[in-house]
């Protein structure tokens, strides 16, 4: 190996780009590489040539004459990404390290961006949000929100296993992390799973593209050839070795194990096992069992899905033959499905492979119940439902299904009945559709959450309701009134994160927020034509815009205004108008409309309550009067003098 040493003393990053025959890529890797934001003092540069032949090796030997802070390691081709990994990583001599691929990307300031938030938030790895080239699929579970303390389980930071991170130097000097060389895929994943153990602080930038990955349109990018089961089985151990290592039993491990059991374990499991013969099939399940059996408890099972459950099982069991028939049923083209015969669920396989394997093993399954809000109606002193309801690839449908709704923070639940029960298909399975009624005039104050039970024989399967919803369910409050729409309840909100449905009465938990406003009554002033009299505070900064039966919640029409004296707005509705969405700066509520009063006619109503004062509420119905008088028609009662 030959050096080309032109680099500062102390730099703040190091750069690793391993190269190995990377034209016509290579060029724009490194032209980026000028716009990181960092000067030459505090940036170097680590350029790894692993025997390139294309030319690489050429332009990599030009850049670093011309850059000073560039270095140039030469080495004949290792056959892997490992080694030129591991020898850039060794010759750093910055406070932070960053490895790129050779074809991939650095978007403008991305090295200065992310060393700057590591030295301001005391980071000891950054995850830098990445973005695709050519149809390459970038990981996004990790990237929700930018987080300068991130939890390696709770938020996903273990989905992210590269090393296209920011890593504090030092981490490699406690933990003695590298790509094992040996590992034909995923040799990064033990290295980055050690500095994930033991750094103290893991911060998430989410907010924009730092990197963009390539998928070269030769198709040589190391993840484009297929995997064998061996190559997988190899990575398990690696993986789950540095895990054991650099962790304690409990749950952040549980955790952690996620990646290399639903990653390498299940995917050795494939009917990729059954291309390998005999004995390296024996080799396999006996390695699973001395590196992953002593710690597949419940919670790290749960991780995987139901087929992939039972196999984990046989394997673990030592039970080869019977997995075998699981795996070539499965290549065959044996499609997982549960099914409820009275004991519980279980995987619903043929009668002889049933009986060989046992059915106590097959409930060993993973069921997942799922609902979907298909709409909701919020009337004066009514909540409408119409939800459907299913299990995830099971043949069973529910024997029952009920509306529970919860107190937070208590025991309290009531079971409603459903209405309208039809059976549907829903993704390949049978399910339910209904719907349900509430009063919310009968509930005692505090939010109250709502769950769809689903019920086979004995067993019970609850579902918050609400994150999952159609379009016609748009996500902003709607007031709970009482009966004639004089007086607030509560509201109807969906959660802050999951996004479920709840009610919460007497705004127990949430401050009343959006624009004070109410519908004042309705006004049919022809055949199929409405006026609506919207009572609310500063109008004029109010959007109005109207829902009608079978639209699309997404996209509601500007309504036709016109703004008079008193706080009160004249609303145009077509017919079939359910209610009026009203937005302000500070949120949205969605008023039911009342019935409407003909001009023609007496109709007794009670004067509706005043928002702050009775002046708005009077001036308001002077004002309904002289619409009344301009139309030539008889005022309805309820704008009458009183």
């Amino acid at each position: 190996m030959n050096q080309n040493q032109k680099t500062a003393d102390s730099p703040l990053v190091s750069l690793v780009i391993p190269v190995y025959n990377s034209m016509p890529y290579l060029i724009e890797t490194l032209d980026a590489i000028e716009q990181q934001g960092l000067d030459e003092h505090q940036l170097e540069v680590i350029l790894v040539n692993d025997g390139s032949t294309d030319g690489s090796e050429k332009v990599l030997a030009d850049y670093a004459e011309k850059h000073p802070n560039y270095r140039l390691l030469n080495q004949p081709n290792s056959g892997g990404p490992a080694d030129p990994c591991n020898k850039g990583i060794a010759a750093v001599t910055g406070k932070y390290f960053f490895v790129v691929g050779s074809d991939d990307v650095l978007t403008e300031n991305a090295l200065g961006d992310l060393a700057a938030y590591a030295e301001e938030h005391d980071s000891d790895i950054v995850l830098a949000k990445m973005a695709g080239i050519n149809g390459r699929h970038a990981p996004g579970s990790m990237f929700k929100a930018t987080k300068p303390d991130a939890h390696l389980v709770k938020d996903r930071l273990f989905n992210s296993l590269t090393a296209i991170k920011l890593f504090r130097t030092d981490l490699v000097t406690k933990t003695g992390a590298h790509n094992p060389t040996h590992l034909r895929i995923g040799s990064d994943q033990p290295f980055t799973a050690a500095c994930y153990l033991v750094a103290k602080k893991i911060s998430v930038r989410a907010d924009r593209p730092f990197v963009m990955i390539r998928k070269r349109d030769d198709g040589k990018n190391v993840t484009s050839r297929p995997r064998t089961a061996t190559e997988y089985s190899d990575l398990l151990t690696a993986v789950v070795d540095v895990i054991i290592e650099w962790s304690e039993p409990g749950e952040l491990r549980d955790g952690v194990l996620h990646r290399p059991v639903n990653g390498a374990l299940r995917k050795a499991l494939h009917p990729r096992f059954l291309d390998v013969d005999a004995h390296e099939q024996e080799r396999i399940v006996s390695e699973m069992r001395r590196v992953i059996g002593p710690y597949f408890n419940d919670a790290v099972a749960a991780h995987l899905g139901s087929l992939d459950r039972v196999k984990a099982r046989l394997a673990l069991a030592g039970r080869i033959e019977e997995l075998r028939d699981l795996i070539q049923w499965e290549k065959d083209g044996g499609k997982a499905r549960l099914t409820h015969d009275g004991g519980g669920f279980l995987l619903d396989l043929p009668e002889e492979l049933t009986q060989k394997i046992g059915t106590d093993a097959l409930r060993d399954v993973k069921v997942v119940g799922a609902t979907r809000l298909e709409d909701l109606v919020v009337e004066s002193g009514r909540i409408g439902l119409e939800v459907t309801a299913f299990v995830r690839d099971s043949s069973s449908a529910p024997d029952e299904v009920v509306l529970r709704v919860r107190r937070r923070d208590a025991e309290e639940s009531t079971d409603h009945p459903v209405e309208e029960l039809r059976s549907v298909t829903i993704e390949g399975a049978p399910g339910m559709s209904f719907e349900a009624e509430l009063d919310p005039t009968t509930m005692d104050r505090g939010v109250w959450d709502l769950y769809i039970v689903q019920r086979f024989g004995d067993d019970e399967l609850v579902n918050r309701l609400g994150r999952n919803r159609s379009n016609l369910v748009t996500d902003e409050r709607r007031l709970l009134m009482v009966p004639g729409g004089r007086k607030e309840l509560g509201v109807s909100y969906f959660t802050k994160g999951y996004a479920n449905l709840s009610l919460d009465i007497g705004y127990s938990k949430l401050a009343r927020t959006g624009p004070r406003a109410a519908v004042a009554g309705v006004l049919e002033t022809g055949t199929g034509s409405f006026v609506a009299l919207v009572r609310a505070d500063d109008p004029e900064s109010l959007r109005i815009t109207l829902h009608q039966e079978g639209e699309s919640g997404a996209d509601h029409a500007d309504a036709a205004v016109a703004y008079l004296d008193g706080g009160l707005v004249a609303v145009s509705l077509p017919g079939g108008s359910e209610s009026i969405r009203v937005a302000n700066p500070h949120g949205t509520v969605v008023l039911p409309l009342a019935e409407p009063v003909a001009f023609s006619g007496e109709v007794s109503r009670p004067a509706p309550e005043p928002i702050r004062s009775t002046g708005i509420v009077q001036t308001g119905l002077r004002t309904g009067r002289d619409i009344a008088r301009r139309l030539g028609a008889r005022c309805p009662g309820f704008l009458q003098r009183r």
